[in-house]
């Protein structure tokens, strides 16, 4: 069985087309990081999490962080 990997990165807003291929490359970042989760044998839960994780430690994504300051 092939996984299949599917990421959502925001689309709150018109994205700019100087930003537009930070944004692609941040996706497909997140993708990779959970597709090889899921190729080494982890779980879906942990492919999401990482591809999470992939999202909001990019700055092209609004991650809301500010909640860990605090």
């Amino acid at each position: 069985m092939n996984p299949i990997v599917v990421v959502h990165g925001g689309g709150a807003g018109p994205i700019s087309k100087d930003r537009k291929e930070r944004v692609h490359q941040g996706i497909i970042r997140a993708a990779t990081v959970g597709y090889g989760i899921l190729r080494e044998g982890g779980s879906a839960v942990d492919a999401v999490e990482g591809a999470v994780v992939a999202l909001e430690d990019d700055p092209e994504f609004n991650a809301d962080t500010s909640l860990l300051s605090h």
